[in-house]
């Protein structure tokens, strides 16, 4: 069955395949290069170093790697279209054979459909979570130096970390696979699975900063709350006696030749900074609820494309 179900998507497994390389290419041969700057830089002690806010002697440093970078990071969010585009590949084979009928073939056989259809299910998850875990130690390794000086928890590296791909890719592939059983349309299921797919993500993305509620904080400039290097800042703005307009305004009369804030002129006029963020502390906890959500839509699609395999086709 296994080999059946290999032949019979061989052209979907083969594309999926060369998307892994391809990505893998890509994310190896740009991770080290990211690596080799990192290490030339001598920033692996500033990625360790204790603290808030980085040392000058390192926060040049890091400012230069960032922005010698930039472009390659905002490469995330694209790479993060992977999981989607795995789950769509591995459940097309499967949504192809109640298209075209070729499932009435193996049910002749001395196949039984409940064996058939747990055979190519469990071949569909095999190649999610095979793809899936390939997908996560890539980002891992590419991200690394940036997740050293920024850390993970916001949105550019936390789809590409942890669980959440695979629960992405699963649910894409349980959603296509539920709508190709219903519809029996291969051209219908991808493009409209992979569609609500896309919804649902954009919509849990909006929704992500408040599953757990935020910490809200206040600071004296230029200082920020403890662990805000590697937390996901939602929102940053100073306050003072006479508003923020005003606090902006005293703001730019108390930079220093070097752009650095003097703290001193900052007290005298009674400015803080308040902040809106997600400690690093909690990208677990907002990988667990979310990929739980995913993982909960998928089981939902997976029994009602079961259901109705079972009791509308079979």
């Amino acid at each position: 069955m296994t080999w059946v179900a290999w032949r019979q998507g061989r052209s979907e497994n083969a594309l999926l395949a060369g998307l892994l390389l391809g990505l893998a290419a890509l994310l190896v041969l740009t991770g080290a290069h990211m690596h080799s700057v990192f290490n030339e830089l001598g920033l692996a002690p500033c990625g360790a170093a204790a603290g808030d806010s980085l040392p000058r002697s390192c926060a040049l440093q890091a400012q230069s790697f960032v922005t010698r970078f930039d472009g390659m990071s905002q490469l995330g969010p694209w790479i993060g279209l992977a999981p989607g585009l795995f789950g769509v590949l591995a459940a097309t084979p499967l949504v192809l054979e109640f298209d075209q009928g070729t499932y009435r073939l193996a049910w002749t056989q001395s196949i039984t459909p409940r064996r058939w259809l747990a055979a190519r299910i469990g071949f569909m998850l095999g190649v999610v979570v095979l793809s899936s875990v390939v997908l996560i130690a890539l980002a891992a390794y590419w991200r690394h130096p940036l997740d050293l000086l920024g850390g993970r928890v916001d949105p550019t590296a936390f789809d590409l970390e942890g669980i959440v791909p695979f629960a992405y890719a699963l649910f894409a592939a349980s959603l296509v696979l539920a709508i190709g059983s219903i519809t029996r349309r291969t051209g219908l299921a991808v493009a409209g699975g992979f569609g609500a797919y896309l919804l649902a993500r954009l919509l849990m993305r909006s929704l992500r900063e408040h599953l757990i509620p935020p910490v809200h904080a206040l600071t004296h400039p230029p200082d920020g709350p403890a662990g805000i290097r590697h937390a996901w800042v939602i929102s940053q703005s100073y306050s003072g006696p006479h508003g923020s307009a005003a606090a902006y305004a005293v703001l730019r009369k108390c930079l220093t030749n070097d752009g650095d804030l003097n703290s001193h002129c900052i007290a005298q006029h009674h400015i803080l900074s308040s902040w809106i963020y997600q400690p690093a502390s909690r990208f677990w906890p907002l990988q667990a609820i979310e990929g739980g959500v995913f993982l909960a839509l998928s089981a939902v699609c997976l029994a009602l494309a079961v259901w109705w395999i079972r009791n509308r086709i079979a």
